[in-house]
């Protein structure tokens, strides 16, 4: 089965081994067609795609790189349709179709309570990300942007269940909050998981530094589920509970709206039931 790998430099696999495209025009030209794929691509787009100025052969050559991957793929892969060519593909030989069905089963499982077949499973599929997606697509970059987004949620889901397994991930999401700095899911994660490392102080800190960001730069205070963790970590402070069996809780797939919750038993935390407690955010509670 072939495999058109966009998440990251186009690649070209068939039965797991890498299928030489040639020149680089080859390659941008069949994730051109592949992140189009299905629909049609007009010739003068993928002549944009190539030149910044169109040459006078534009037309000899564009029939001469599909006349090229035609050879590699066969000739039914890329058909004539008017105005252009269109890459005929299943959806799992598409690998950012790949990604998304990988997360939607990992996260299947953490709705069931699978917690770590769960984070394995979003943990594959993160891993299928070699870099920028669509890097050879100048004019994919909605596309490209959209991609991104889903790896990033799917990336905090998987540090969700992480916390909830108890994982340290703190090294993991100091690095993260570094690159994304104004993504609030990972700072709470990161406030999370210093508290139930002890690491309070650290904690109150990384909130303290996100607000004051965001209030000198943007205007604007952090939204009320950050602030409600943040209550949370002082009053267990407070209590004197610097080990919290805690864990950031998604309730929906990407959005922030978290809570910080004790898991018991075999609960999940993407599937509440009345054996979540809330004691270590409220001492009164225990």
């Amino acid at each position: 089965m072939w495999l058109f790998r966009l998440l990251g430099p186009v690649r070209l696999e068939r039965d797991g081994e890498d299928v030489p495209i040639g020149a680089p025009q080859f390659k941008v030209v069949l994730a051109t067609l592949a992140a189009h794929a299905g629909a049609v691509v007009p010739p003068d787009r993928l002549a944009e795609e190539l030149w910044d100025v169109p040459p006078a052969s534009a037309t000899a050559q564009l029939h001469g790189i599909v006349w090229r991957l035609r050879r590699v793929l066969g000739r039914d892969r890329i058909a004539t349709a008017r105005p252009g060519y269109v890459l005929r593909a299943a959806e799992a030989e598409l690998e950012p179709e790949v990604f998304r069905r990988d997360v939607a089963r990992g996260r299947e499982l953490l709705a069931r309570g699978d917690v770590e077949a769960g984070a394995d499973r979003l943990r594959e599929a993160l891993a299928r990300w070699r870099g920028p997606a669509l890097v050879e697509v100048r004019g994919a970059a909605h596309l490209a942007a959209r991609l991104d987004e889903e790896r990033m949620a799917a990336w905090e889901d998987r540090v969700d269940a992480d916390l909830a397994l108890g994982r340290d991930v703190v090294g993991e999401l100091t690095a993260l909050v570094a690159q994304h700095p104004v993504r609030e899911r990972f700072r709470g994660q990161l406030m999370t998981a210093l508290a139930m490392s002890g690491r309070v102080v650290e904690a109150l800190d990384a909130y303290a530094a996100f607000r004051g960001m965001l209030v000198r730069e943007l205007g604007v205070e952090p939204s009320e589920w950050l602030r409600d963790l943040h209550t949370g970590i002082l009053r267990g402070a407070a209590a004197g509970r610097s080990h919290p069996a805690a864990a950031l809780c998604c309730q929906g797939q990407g959005r922030s709206d978290v809570t910080l919750s004790r898991c018991s038993g075999s609960r999940s935390p993407w599937n509440p039931g009345p054996t979540m407690k809330m004691s270590w955010l409220n001492p009164a509670a225990s």
